[in-house]
């Protein structure tokens, strides 16, 4: 039992929470329960054009329902707050030019035209937009200089001119990515409010993580974020990159295009606790096959070495039978207070005993949502 293990989900409240981020936090969840370590919740809000009014909450309730207690966050606090990244803003600032002076980013004061003229030309070619450094050879002194007078600059990250970064991954192993593949990218905005790349360092040092659990998406992006690491001087944590979700085998799984969130399945009629389960499976398989689990027996029968690379797939036909065995395993009491407000979608009778309709239906019952075309000949009766 290691007390040093701190793990963190640190979602942006953006909306619904989809199943890639509900896999994220049950797996850092149990990454920390099952060594005795902490669980960090942290809201990552720095893109006020993306935040939805609501969505925090929303977040709160779903790890409640789930069962994902978080040891410290914005709601119970902790010794590493504040845990909203809009509160860290004078942090960020700090660090950025922190990180000017260790050599790992430099100002940069070239106006949006300049910039939309550099995308304008990529574009004619056919090619991906970069920057072309054309403040990079600035001296320190002329930048700060020019910032201090009241000139709009960002801070971009300086990356070296040749070498590599390797970094090892403990799903994927050592992944090594040449540096003239890498955009040095703005880690301080305009508006003093960091981008992703750059708060995510920031916090995960000064929270003491020790295990950063994400999806596969963000392995293109970790040789920048190590490079950050190693300019200040800072140990990187363990990288636990996840395997991403994928609707078929072609498309990944995503919100916009439809696909369910925990919400929109529990609105249908799915258990929470199936939904667990079969989420815990999308990418981690357990040594002995089994398939059922409640999250106490996951605390202990998780294990990081039995994740996989490969994509997984959603298959919603295997979540609907996995859903009708949790719901014909439940007691006929809960069963019944689950299934009311369903029953009384088709049936509006008050005479009816709709205990006595729920014990009818429940072992032909794979989702909850099935169950008013079962009955909707009662009213009739």
């Amino acid at each position: 039992m290691s007390p040093s293990v701190r793990t963190r989900f640190a979602p942006s409240p953006t909306g619904y929470m989809h199943l890639g981020n509900l896999r994220t936090a049950v797996y850092a969840w149990l990454i920390a329960r099952g060594q005795g370590g902490v669980f960090v919740l942290r809201i990552e809000d720095t893109d006020q054009e993306r935040f939805v009014e609501g969505s925090v909450e929303l977040i709160y309730d779903t790890l409640r329902q789930c069962g994902l207690d978080h040891d410290e966050g914005p709601d119970n606090g902790g010794p590493f707050g504040p845990y909203v990244q809009s509160r860290r803003r004078d942090i960020y600032l700090d660090h950025a030019k922190k990180l000017v002076e260790a050599g790992g980013a430099y100002y940069c004061f070239c106006p949006k035209e300049r910039l939309d003229a550099l995308r304008q030309e990529a574009e004619a070619k056919g090619q991906a937009f970069r920057y072309d450094g054309h403040c990079k050879s600035l001296r320190r002194e002329t930048a700060r200089a020019r910032a201090r007078n009241g000139e709009a600059f960002v801070i971009r990250q300086r990356i070296p001119d040749s070498g590599a970064t390797a970094f090892e991954d403990v799903i994927y192993g050592r992944i090594e990515v040449d540096h003239g593949q890498l955009e040095e990218g703005v880690l301080l905005k305009s508006d003093g409010l960091p981008t992703y790349n750059f708060a995510n360092v920031v916090d995960d040092h000064l929270m003491g993580i020790t295990h950063v659990v994400r999806g596969a998406e963000y392995l293109s992006s970790t040789p920048k974020y190590n490079l950050i690491y190693q300019a200040f001087g800072w140990e990187v944590p363990t990288l636990v990159h996840l395997p991403m979700i994928m609707k078929d085998h072609s498309r990944k799984l995503s919100k916009r295009f439809g696909d369910p969130s925990f919400q929109d399945l529990t609105a249908q009629g799915f258990l929470k606790e199936a939904i667990i389960n079969y989420v815990v499976l999308l990418g981690w398989n357990p040594k002995d096959g089994r398939e059922f689990f409640t999250l106490e027996e996951l605390k202990s029968a998780f294990s990081i070495s039995n994740i996989n690379t490969a994509p997984a797939i959603f298959d919603l036909e295997k979540l609907k039978w996995m859903n009708g065995e949790y719901i014909r395993k439940l007691d006929v009491e809960r069963f019944n207070v689950l299934a009311l407000p369903f029953i009384r979608q088709a049936v509006k009778r008050t005479d009816v005993n709709l205990d006595k309709i729920g014990a009818l239906v429940q072992q032909r019952t794979v989702v909850l949502s099935d169950i008013p075309a079962r009955i909707d000949f009662i009213d009739a009766l």
